[in-house]
């Protein structure tokens, strides 16, 4: 691939591609791994995947590419979260999950971590992909893939020091007299998220904890609730919680299957920090995506919104800067600065139901936290992706959207980092807006650049 005609490699959650074609061919792994390897003479890198069948390919095929220059360590099926913590608790220099989160299986992905069990800079992922594309291009790999596995696996009491940091953080749920569904989504967390519920007193059932590496979120899992839903009926369960396929999100659905997502419990831990921490600054981060109705109940409680752009590395980068404690996503990505470094679906929920019983509130009160505003968003499969800022004929468009609606109405436009796919939300206090104005938008698009 020619370095002037080059195919960015990092998108708003590290790499993400299918697998089999670039940059999960064996070719690119093997160069993607002997770069990594130049930048990271003689450290200990550790490695984590989640249960997609590629993913013990992709990383015997990077640590080819590393050969002696570094040693590498796998930690096996683990959340993303899991790996950051791992990496904060130990003397490993970076990491690599190799998951693509709420993909389907024939996805996969890399997210990289820096010691501290923080995701590397924005600044070293641009140093990562010009050098790669600047060696390698389209040049033959230095290196075969190795007939050997060239990984140490980690020994696994290190990597129950993740498990027994989220019962650390629990309390006995017992009192709750709640009975849950999980849906592990066929993912990252089958394994440990039932452990520890169950360790915890939790009355629940493990819903999607078998996977073969083609079913992790094959209609299950937090991107699709439907069968999370028909499951809390057919069970007269109280709570669903549903998680993603590298855990680092998770949805809730209260009994009558109402979705509570990431803004839900944002607000729900924000009320469970103001009964706790003295100490809590009252500022929040979440993104441009995160409605109207979280701003408004966040502002009852004399607590800031801040918003960012969509990504949860950019969240904590804001919440850094900020030294805010909490932010997230409405994806589901909560970060909880004084824990973790990056979203942790199990610890998020764990936090959930503490703030439930400490509050002493019912499952049914949660969704009157918040007052949501209309949020429509389309999603449009793209065959190019036209440079927004420069596409005048929209730019007008949107003027004009915010001139006349702007007081009680937004509108975001963006490019999905991780699929071909561009994402149009509007949101206002009047559905009658969005029927009336979301399809001059999708219709323009479609027009231009769909598929």
């Amino acid at each position: 691939m020619a370095s002037g005609n080059k195919k960015k490699l990092f998108g708003t959650d590290g790499i993400r591609s299918r697998f089999g074609e670039f940059p999960f061919d064996q070719h690119a792994l093997i160069s993607f791994g002997s770069i990594l390897a130049n930048f990271w003479q003689g450290k200990k890198i550790l490695m984590g995947r989640d249960t997609r069948e590629s993913g013990r390919y992709i990383e015997s095929t990077i640590a080819t590419g590393m050969a002696d220059q570094a040693e590498v360590h796998s930690c096996g099926v683990i959340p993303t979260p899991g790996l950051s913590y791992l990496l904060g608790h130990s003397d490993f220099d970076y990491g690599l999950m190799i998951t693509a989160s709420h993909n389907p299986f024939h996805d996969n992905g890399i997210k990289i971590f820096q010691a501290n069990g923080e995701k590397i800079s924005g600044e070293l992922e641009s140093r990562i992909e010009d050098a790669f594309y600047s060696r390698y291009g389209n040049e033959k790999p230095e290196r075969e893939q190795s007939r050997e596995d060239p990984i140490r696996d980690l020994p696994r009491a290190h990597t129950q020091e993740y498990r027994q940091f989220l019962l650390d953080q629990s309390v006995d749920l017992d009192t709750l007299k709640l009975k849950c569904v999980l849906d592990c989504a066929h993912g990252a967390t089958f394994g440990i998220a039932p452990l520890v519920f169950r360790e915890t007193g939790l009355d629940m059932t493990a819903t999607n904890t078998q996977p073969d590496g083609r079913n992790i979120n094959d209609n299950c899992g937090s991107t699709d609730l439907r069968k999370l839903k028909a499951r809390l009926v057919s069970d007269k369960a109280d709570l669903g919680i549903a998680f993603d396929g590298d855990g680092d999100r998770v949805i809730f659905l209260d009994n009558q299957g109402f979705e509570l997502d990431g803004d839900y419990a944002l607000v729900m831990i924000s009320d469970l920090l103001l009964n706790t921490n003295p100490d809590f600054i009252k500022t929040v981060v979440g993104t441009i995506m995160s409605n109207l109705g979280l701003e408004m109940a966040l502002k009852q409680r004399d607590i800031k919104l801040v918003r960012t752009g969509v990504g949860d590395r950019l969240v904590y980068e804001e919440m850094k800067k900020r030294n805010a404690v909490l932010g997230g996503e409405q994806s589901g990505h909560i970060i909880l600065r004084d824990f973790q470094k990056t979203g942790d679906g199990i610890l998020t929920a764990l936090l959930f139901l503490r703030a439930l019983m400490i509050l002493d509130m019912k499952i049914g009160d949660v969704r009157r936290l918040i007052v949501p505003q209309a949020q429509v968003t389309e999603n449009i499969p793209v065959k190019k992706k036209r440079e927004l800022r420069n596409w005048d004929e929209l730019n007008r468009l949107i003027d004009g959207f915010y001139h006349q609606y702007g007081d009680n109405s937004r509108l975001v436009i963006r490019y999905s980092g991780t699929e071909s796919l561009i994402r149009v939300m509007m949101e206002s206090k009047h559905e009658q807006i969005i029927s009336e104005n979301l399809n001059k938008f999708v219709d323009l698009i479609k027009s231009n650049i769909g598929e």
